[in-house]
């Protein structure tokens, strides 16, 4: 087929000599069909390509926005079906059913007469075409189904209940515990909550050391050269990336050109540029942009929520991918991260479903504040989430740049809707199925917010999340501890949920310290009130030594900053004093709007610079 299509596309002069033979040389090393090639190297468009298709075949070529599909036909068919098969019914002409597809094969006919006869008609059209119309007739559905779906099969994984009526009992007889005996004695109440609160200080901190001592001793940035040299094209699969915008306009250009920079087949490239149906301004910049042939942009019908994970869950109806990725819209990614996933995927044990790249900011420098957020995600991305997974606990998923496979995302129930940290969700839902997540040795740069109002925004919506995560997942604490192990289960305690526990409890913890000191007939009176005090102070003291020394390791990554990085390590614990801010609003909005998703906003940063020295 391919010699005598690209004759017909000679002959109409659609293509030159040179361009045909390489496309036939990029086909042949990619084992992409002639077709998928010439719109992903953007050499012809959609319409004289299948316009040339049709001639081949000798059938009607139909142009679906002149000549626009009966409806009424679709309610034969499921639209996942055709999709798959890129195939649709057209019209009724002649006493005649006509299917519009666009190609002809054996699968496409055999439905085609399953479903409207042997009499049925074929006519061509293009793929876009046919994947538009199917959104036009079944958005609906689509958006009702990525919002619901994962509540419909797994109820008790879902988010759209914060709180069972089991769990709301238990923190009503705790808290009427504690009031009935603070009433009788005051100091007892008090003292148990500070003990509680300082063991789970401890815990967290021990466990953070842990961790980046386990993350720190894992060799990262290996040597890719040989391994992407020796990769053969023609195995690689179709990789799907998603990237969800709203009101992102500014972002747009830099983005394309990220994502245009992807070292990867463009024949095997379906990039979705996920967009609300009701941004006009960013859709009208799409367009504008003229984004290549294998961008693709969906258009996400509003519905009683809009949040990230529901826009994802809307686009994944139309992937054609294998594989799947997210990118968000202030990222830069390492144009081989694909083909790194892809490999890394073959290299491991069949359990490893998901890979998660390390995240970065490439506005380090921009303010303190970026700096924080950078050595922050240093801390977690370079050496932590290393350790976690060396020493056998979930990990939690970065909101972009995790690879899975379409197929094993799809059997979980596809992301939660009503997560807000629908990532870190994802990661704990991976390993109570038995699967892991393994870190990629690959990059992706991202925007960091430069004033404390936008980080205090992106922050709670993190931190109200992780608060999603904790309850939906300890409805049944016991099959949770059963799934993930007893080291998962108390890593998902450290990482999940004591880290919320710890930032909404110490502002009162310190405060009821202080008081104690201030009275000092109770500590002459209490032999535990005193001991108190200076577990506080040893936690405090640890506190400080150690996110000095990991603050201070972490900057030493840093080539063209380090002077100013290593001031930012020596202020960084009172940089978490922020997320106390932040968690008490993430509590709030937890109360009030759960499901509320807390925008950031980006480009307001400077141009992208490679911040470590090893992604230099």
């Amino acid at each position: 087929m391919q010699q005598k299509l690209g004759e017909i596309l000679r002959r109409h002069d659609l293509l030159t000599d040179e361009q045909l033979v390489h496309a036939l040389a990029l086909q042949k090393r990619s084992g992409s069909r002639l077709g998928d090639v010439l719109i992903g190297e953007g050499m012809i468009g959609y319409l004289p390509l299948y316009q040339a298709i049709a001639e081949h075949y000798n059938l009607p070529f139909v142009d679906l926005i002149k000549e626009p599909p009966d409806f009424a036909l679709f309610d034969k068919v499921h639209p996942e079906e055709c999709l798959a098969l890129r195939v649709i019914p057209w019209r009724i002409k002649d006493g005649k059913p006509h299917v519009a597809v666009s190609e002809m094969s054996y699968e496409t006919v055999r439905w085609s007469r399953r479903q409207f006869g042997k009499d049925v008609m074929m006519v061509i059209t293009s793929p876009h075409d046919i994947r538009r119309a199917i959104e036009t007739r079944f958005s609906i559905g689509f958006e009702s189904k990525s919002r619901l779906s994962l509540w419909q099969r797994f109820p008790d994984i879902s988010a759209r209940t914060i709180a069972t009526t089991e769990q709301k009992n238990i923190f009503y007889a705790i808290a009427i515990l504690a009031l009935g005996t603070a009433l009788f004695s005051p100091l007892a109440v008090v003292m148990a909550f500070m003990a509680l609160c300082h063991l789970a200080y401890s815990a967290t901190m021990i466990f953070k050391c842990i961790a980046f001592a386990e993350g720190n001793s894992v060799p990262t940035g290996e040597d890719w050269t040989a391994r992407i040299a020796a990769l053969d094209e023609h195995s690689l699969p179709v990789y799907t990336v998603l990237v969800p915008m709203y009101h992102e306009t500014p972002s747009l250009p830099r983005l394309l050109q990220a994502l245009e920079n992807l070292d990867y087949p463009t024949s095997k490239l379906d990039i979705k540029l996920v967009l609300e149906a009701d941004d006009a301004a960013m859709i009208q910049a799409a367009f504008a942009l003229k984004p290549s042939h294998h961008f693709d942009i969906i258009r996400v019908p509003p519905g009683m929520i809009r949040t990230k994970p529901k826009a994802c869950n809307y686009a994944l109806h139309f992937a054609r991918g294998e594989m799947v990725t997210v990118f968000d819209a202030d990222d830069v990614p390492d144009p081989l991260q694909l083909k790194k996933a892809v490999i890394t995927l073959r290299n491991m044990l069949p359990e490893v479903a998901c890979l998660q790249a390390r995240l970065n900011y490439f506005n380090t420098n921009d303010n303190l504040l970026t700096r924080f957020f950078s050595l922050e995600y240093t801390m977690l991305f370079h050496f932590m989430l290393y350790g976690l997974e060396r020493i056998g606990i979930p990990i939690p998923l970065g909101g972009t740049s995790n690879h899975i496979a379409l197929s094993r995302l799809k059997g979980l129930g596809e992301w939660d809707p009503y997560n807000v940290t629908e990532d870190a969700d994802l990661g704990t839902r991976l390993a109570a199925q038995g699967m892991r997540t393994a870190m990629l040795d690959s990059y992706t740069m991202e925007e960091a917010p430069n004033t404390i109002a936008l980080w205090v925004r992106q922050r709670s919506r993190w931190i109200k999340g992780y608060m999603q995560t904790w309850l939906v997942h300890m409805r049944q604490p016991v099959t949770l501890a059963q799934s993930l192990g007893f080291k998962g289960f108390l890593g998902f305690q450290c990482f999940i949920g004591l880290p919320c526990f710890s930032f909404l409890t110490a502002p009162i913890v310190w405060a009821l310290s202080f008081w104690l000191i201030s009275h000092k007939e109770i500590l002459h009176h209490s032999l535990f009130a005193d001991w108190l005090i200076w577990v506080g102070i040893t936690n405090l003291v640890l506190y400080l030594i150690t996110h000095w020394g990991i603050a201070l390791y972490s900057a030493l990554l840093y080539e063209d900053h380090r002077p100013s990085m290593i001031i930012a390590a020596l202020f960084y614990p009172f940089y978490l004093i922020l997320h106390t801010i932040a968690s008490y609003r993430a509590f709030w909005q937890l109360i009030v709007r759960p499901h509320f998703w807390d925008k950031t906003i980006h480009g307001l940063a400077k141009p992208p610079m490679m911040a470590l020295s090893e992604e230099k």
